[in-house]
């Protein structure tokens, strides 16, 4: 029995879908994609899905829909690429950096959208107790929200050693399956036996679900928080940090603090930028951040509390004002 079978075709998933939202399009719905793949067609469908996975929040059979598309989903050249250089954080600054000049629309596009990159920040201490794990996007553009985390995790008394590089999470959704495995078996071998605090909530929940023994920043400050923060904020869920729980915890820590919250209408709504598909599908991902975009600005708050990288990327190229949870508590440390 394939993973599709289980679909009973009730469509409580088609709300929950950023791209049927904005077509309105049963091809660009799981619905419509499980049924291609049933069927075994060729369908856009399957390329146009943005892996949000909140699909899998509103099925009532339990269809493990991330796995479905993961299988399904062949490796693509371009995107192969992009990942592979992704990898490399370093590689990625100095490459951007040396991009300024050229004029395809590939390269205006990712610049818009990543308006400003840093050199990723290499940080060691003698023995230390915890791994930072910023991954491969916050290294690269919120160079300031590594700096936050680290001073905020020192001030708890630990020793930290910053350790850069990809969890793989877009290599999997895009369907490089050999790539995908590898990087979490090299992590794996990285972390063990170490206490490693994840920066990226998507990329903790990714690293948790293939195995991984990591602790979210959210879960982090939990534990370790104190003192009385004035402030009000919205806060954005994202996607796959969503299905674990981990946005359940961001919430405990603004409580303990005494943080002001209005809450959006749907704050798991998709961000609109799906890992890489603001490259892909420009489009489609424009309209699916102008909705959200509106969700925001419905709340009365322009600051939006966020913590995975694309998401604030996402919500920054709305003319919102993101902010992430290391830049709150780090920045009073």
């Amino acid at each position: 029995m394939g993973l599709e079978d289980s679909c009973v075709h009730c469509g409580f998933c088609l709300e929950s879908c950023p791209t049927y939202v904005v077509t309105r399009s049963e091809i660009h719905s799981p619905r419509g994609r499980i049924a291609s793949v049933k069927l075994g067609i060729s369908s856009v469908g399957i390329e146009t899905c943005m892996f949000c996975r909140r699909c899998e929040a509103a099925c009532p059979s339990g269809v493990e829909y991330g796995r479905l598309i993961h299988l399904r989903r062949e490796e693509q050249p371009l995107r192969k690429a992009m990942n592979l250089l992704m990898e490399r954080p370093k590689l990625a600054y100095r490459l951007l950096k040396a991009s300024s000049g050229l004029n395809s629309s590939l390269i205006k596009r990712i610049r818009d959208f990543i308006p400003s990159v840093d050199s990723p920040l290499d940080y060691r201490e003698d023995n230390p107790n915890v791994l930072l794990f910023p991954g491969c996007l916050m290294a690269l553009s919120f160079r300031k929200t590594v700096e936050n985390a680290l001073r905020f995790i020192k001030s708890k008394g630990y020793k930290v050693e910053i350790v850069n590089g990809c969890c793989g999470l877009s290599h999997y959704s895009e369907g490089e399956k050999k790539r995908s495995e590898e990087l979490i078996g090299n992590l794996k071998e990285k972390f063990k036996g170490r206490r490693v605090v994840s920066l990226s909530s998507n990329c903790s929940a990714h690293m948790r679900e293939m195995g991984l023994q990591v602790e979210d920043f959210s879960e982090f400050a939990l534990a370790h928080v104190n003192g009385r923060v004035n402030m009000t904020v919205t806060i954005h869920d994202p996607c796959h940090a969503n299905l674990i729980g981990l946005t359940k915890v961001t919430r405990d820590v603004m409580r303990k603090v005494g943080i002001k919250v209005v809450e959006m209408d749907e704050p798991s709504f998709e961000c609109g930028a799906g890992g890489g598909y603001f490259l892909y599908h420009p489009e489609i991902s424009d309209e699916v951040m102008k909705i959200k975009a509106e969700k925001v600005k419905k709340s009365g708050v322009n600051l939006v509390l966020s913590t995975n990288p694309a998401c604030s990327l996402a919500l920054a190229f709305k003319g919102l004002k993101p902010v992430h949870l290391a830049d709150i508590l780090g920045e009073s440390a």
